[in-house]
C-alpha cells in the first residue's frame, strides 16, 4: 500500500500533458468521471457505487453527492467518507432517487453483476444517466474479490439484459497503450518480490533505471504510437454511458 500511495504522490509532480502519456488508463478514467460531472446539472442526486475512498467526489461539489461500497476493496483503504456501508446487489435504496450513477472499475469485484446493473437501473430516476467503467486487460487486483473481466459485447448483454438503453461503449486504448501498462508492471514484478535488503540496495541503480525505462520512457513512447491501432481489441478498459428511458 505504501509503494502504491508513492506512486500517486510521484505522478501528481508530473504535468497533466504528459501524465495523458504515461499513465493513460487513470487519465482517461479521471477524464470520464469528470465529463460525467460536467453532463450531470448542478444539485442532482449523484450515486457513488462502489466508491472505495470516495476519489471521484472532488468532481461532483454542486451535487447531492452519497457514496456506497461493500468495502471489499484494498484492507489499507479509508472507508470513513462513505455515506452507506451495503451491497450493490441489494442497494437500500427506493426506487427512482438518483439521476446520474458513477460505477468505475467496480464490476469485475462482484459476484453477480447483473444483479448489480439491475439494481442501479431501479435507483435511477427516468432518463437518468449511468457512467460505468470496466476492465478488459487487467491482472488479478484486491485478491480474492476479483472475479471477471469484460468484453465490449459481454457489456452489452448485462446492460441491455437490466434494461438500458446504451450509449457509447468506448475502449480507453489500443494494443499500443495496453502494452504501455503493462511494461509498468515489470519493476514490480522483477524487483519488490526480492526480500533481502542487502540484495535490493546492491540492484537499487538497476531498479531507479528500470523505472525510468519502463514507467517513464516506454509508455511516452507507445501511448503517443496508440492512434495507430484503429481497431482497438486489445484494451485495458471500457468507458460505458447508458440511458434508463423507462
Amino acid at each position: 500500500m505504501a509503494k502504491s500511495r508513492l506512486k500517486e504522490n510521484v505522478f501528481r509532480l508530473i504535468p497533466t500533458f504528459l501524465m495523458k502519456r504515461i499513465d493513460h488508463a487513470s487519465f482517461s478514467i479521471q477524464q470520464f468521471v469528470f465529463s460525467a460531472s460536467i453532463e450531470t446539472s448542478p444539485g442532482s442526486w449523484v450515486l457513488d457505487a462502489g466508491a472505495g475512498e470516495t476519489p471521484f467526489k472532488k468532481f461532483f461539489n454542486p451535487h447531492k453527492y452519497l457514496a456506497i461500497d461493500t468495502k471489499w476493496g484494498d484492507a489499507a483503504w479509508d472507508y470513513s467518507k462513505l455515506d452507506i456501508l451495503g451491497d450493490l446487489a441489494s442497494l437500500p435504496i427506493r426506487e427512482g432517487v438518483f439521476d446520474t450513477v458513477i460505477c468505475i472499475q467496480v464490476l469485475e469485484h462482484v459476484r453477480e453483476p447483473g444483479e448489480v446493473l439491475c439494481e442501479l437501473y431501479r435507483v435511477l430516476k427516468r432518463g437518468g444517466k449511468l457512467y460505468l467503467s470496466a476492465p478488459q486487460g487487467w491482472g488479478v487486483h484486491q485478491a480474492p474479490h476479483d472475479y471477471f473481466r469484460y468484453t465490449r459485447y459481454g457489456l452489452e448483454y448485462l446492460l441491455e439484459k437490466a434494461g438500458f438503453r446504451i450509449c457509447s461503449i468506448t475502449p480507453t486504448c489500443g494494443y499500443f497503450g495496453y502494452l504501455a501498462n503493462r511494461l509498468t508492471v515489470f519493476p514490480k514484478i522483477l524487483f519488490w518480490q526480492i526480500r533481502s535488503k542487502v540484495l535490493r540496495i546492491i540492484l537499487l541503480p538497476i531498479e531507479i533505471t528500470s523505472y525510468l525505462l519502463f514507467v517513464m520512457i516506454l509508455p511516452l513512447l507507445l501511448n503517443s504510437m496508440d492512434s495507430l491501432d484503429r481497431e482497438k481489441n486489445f484494451t485495458l478498459n471500457y468507458l460505458v454511458k447508458a440511458l434508463k428511458d423507462e
